[in-house]
């Protein structure tokens, strides 16, 4: 099955998002999620482990998550001690998204960003919940209660660790850890995971190719691609055994103005009813024309009575004969009079000239030159500058 397109946008990394819906008529919001993709559920992780006076496990595994989700675990426990035990300096690692201790009909809601907080949260029917920051929590001897912890799984590939961490004031059991993880799966894999065209000049074409396979359904298929300018883009089905892999080829280029490159192309699949997935290519392209030292002038300051003179240079990379049309000064703030800019040829480049005059009163200089040009392509820079006269 061979599909081509035309497209523009340059850079490929491995995301899933929902497929869009098409507004056809108008739907109730019961249907539209019945059409919605349902998200591959997470597989179950690995047996809880661990265990202490407190705890019966104190290491959970979430599973696999794909692509999006939160882990979430219950670590079940109780003071095994007739008499109180503080909690003190309740901290959750960075990975730990949020932290819940639920004890005696008390909730406490641990976050870690941006530095760990401990607060008391009261729900009131019918009002705002009640919150208030606390330092430590106290179980009540013989009390129950549970630890719930979050891992946020949005957007994740690989293993991911978390802690939730206190001390207390137990001497048998000083210091408590619960550890938990979970492992972050892609829905699809590519090779390579980005297309490196490196320093290219606009009007060149280069030639990229990538395999796309789907690490949970066999048997797929890609069913289109958004647009993108300044590509050429086939893909074609590849059976391996009942196993399928697309082969992506494309072509960037030529860029056809002043870019710097690079764009994503959007793959839309039948995967969960409508995963997609991205090819980044990335590519530096010079531009037809290079301007040095570049599109801002620092001016810095300007001692009164000397003046100041700069140059900038407008190069083409093609070997164009530049030259300028008209140079103007917009967005002044310091009066035209002291200001002057022009051009000159120097080969096939061109040369701007510009000049503060030693006449200019203190204060501000600031404002644009703009230098219209007669390249097919780039038909004018603006070159924006700064500085103070004192």
């Amino acid at each position: 099955m061979l599909i081509r397109t035309t497209l523009g946008a340059f850079v490929l990394a491995l995301t899933l998002v929902p497929a869009a819906a098409q507004d056809v008529k108008p739907e109730t919001r019961e249907s539209a999620e019945a059409r919605a993709p349902v998200p591959l559920a997470p597989t179950q992780g690995k047996p809880a482990t661990g265990g202490n006076s407190w705890f019966q496990t104190t290491n959970q595994d979430f599973g696999t998550f794909y692509g999006q989700g939160d882990g979430v675990g219950v670590f079940k426990f109780k003071n095994p001690n007739a008499t109180p035990v503080t909690w003190q300096t309740i901290t959750g690692s960075c990975q730990c998204a949020k932290a819940i201790v639920r004890v005696g009909g008390r909730v406490y809601e641990l976050s870690s960003k941006p530095t760990p907080t401990l607060t008391r949260v009261t729900k009131v029917p019918g009002q705002p919940d009640q919150t208030e920051k606390v330092q430590q929590i106290m179980i009540e001897g013989g009390a129950e209660g549970e630890v719930e912890v979050h891992l946020d799984m949005n957007g994740i590939t690989g293993a991911k660790l978390a802690s939730f961490d206190c001390h207390t004031t137990d001497p048998a059991l000083p210091q408590i850890k619960l550890s938990f993880s979970a492992t972050g799966a892609q829905l699809f894999t590519m090779s390579p995971a980005d297309v490196q065209l490196n320093k290219m000049t606009w009007n060149e074409v280069r030639e990229f190719t990538v395999t796309v396979n789907s690490s949970v359904q066999k048997d797929w298929n890609v069913t289109r691609m958004d647009e993108a300018k300044t590509f050429d883009v086939t893909w074609e089905k590849v059976q391996n055994g009942d196993a399928t892999s697309w082969l992506i080829k494309g072509k960037y280029g030529p860029v056809g103005s002043d870019s710097q490159g690079g764009g994503v192309l959007k793959f839309h699949t039948d995967v969960q009813g409508g995963a997609t997935f991205n090819v980044r290519v990335v590519a530096m392209v010079q531009g037809p024309l290079e301007v040095k030292p570049g599109s801002f002038l620092s001016l810095g300051l300007v001692r009164k009575g000397t003046g100041l003179k700069r140059e900038v240079v407008f190069e083409p990379t093609d070997g164009f004969q530049l030259a300028s049309t008209e140079v103007r000064l917009e967005k002044l703030q310091v009066p035209a009079e002291f200001v002057t800019a022009k051009t000159r040829s120097d080969g096939n480049k061109l040369v701007l000239e510009f000049e503060i005059s030693d006449k200019t009163p203190p204060g501000l200089i600031k404002g644009d030159i703009v230098v219209a040009l007669n390249h097919p392509l780039v038909h004018e820079k603006r070159i924006m500058f700064n500085g103070f006269v004192r």
